[in-house]
């Protein structure tokens, strides 16, 4: 039995050198020195350089709206447009607008259109004028008394002054109707401007 042991412990002895020399084979090492291990799956990187939104989408800026004042209309005296016509008619961009998005405009020719929309619209009148022509409709239905929208169209020609009241009614005691203001459109135009000043306030 002591020379069985003797004889395995002389073979290891001799095998230890051979083994102690064999080469020994490490992972292979990851691209760019980077750290082995499993490989993550990803996605392939976007052209652009995004997170995935498609180029284009809801982060596209709007086209951009001409400013009246900065593009004034030709100076030519033409009928009011039919109601029609304003379907596709061009948004522009007032002097000011305080309406709080409430109230848009559109140009067909030198004619403008504004639109507002409120509760409770009662009434339209002009405080002053240097000329005439403007046209207003509320905009009434079921045959309520009070509206939701109101529009007012007039000509922009060199030289015009005028200014607008949109009334909202509200009903108080006794069923009387007391009315407020709610918007104030004022429209100028004079003879050294480059071009008119109109504003909702």
């Amino acid at each position: 039995m002591k020379k069985l042991l003797w004889i395995g412990t002389a073979l290891l002895g001799a095998l230890a050198p051979a083994l102690a020399a064999e080469p020994q084979i490490a992972p292979p090492a990851a691209p760019d020195g980077a750290a082995a291990g499993p490989r993550a799956e990803t996605g392939a990187a976007l052209p652009d350089g995004g997170d995935g939104a498609a180029g284009g989408g809801e982060g596209a800026a709007a086209p951009a709206v001409r400013a009246l004042e900065a593009a004034p209309p030709a100076p030519e005296r033409t009928p009011r447009p039919a109601m029609a016509e304003w379907d596709d008619a061009e948004p522009v961009r007032l002097a000011r607008d305080k309406s709080g998005a409430a109230c848009k405009a559109r140009m067909r020719r030198e004619w403008l259109r504004i639109d507002c929309t409120a509760q409770s619209l009662a009434a339209v009148r002009t405080l002053g004028a240097s000329a005439g022509e403007e046209w207003f409709r509320l905009d009434q239905k079921n045959g309520e008394e009070l509206a939701s929208g109101v529009s007012v169209v007039f000509p922009v020609r060199r030289g015009d002054r005028r200014v607008i009241e949109i009334l909202t009614g509200m009903w108080a005691y006794r069923g009387e109707l007391g009315i407020s203001t709610s918007f104030v459109i004022s429209e100028q135009w004079l003879d050294g401007d480059a071009g008119p000043l109109v504003s909702v306030l």
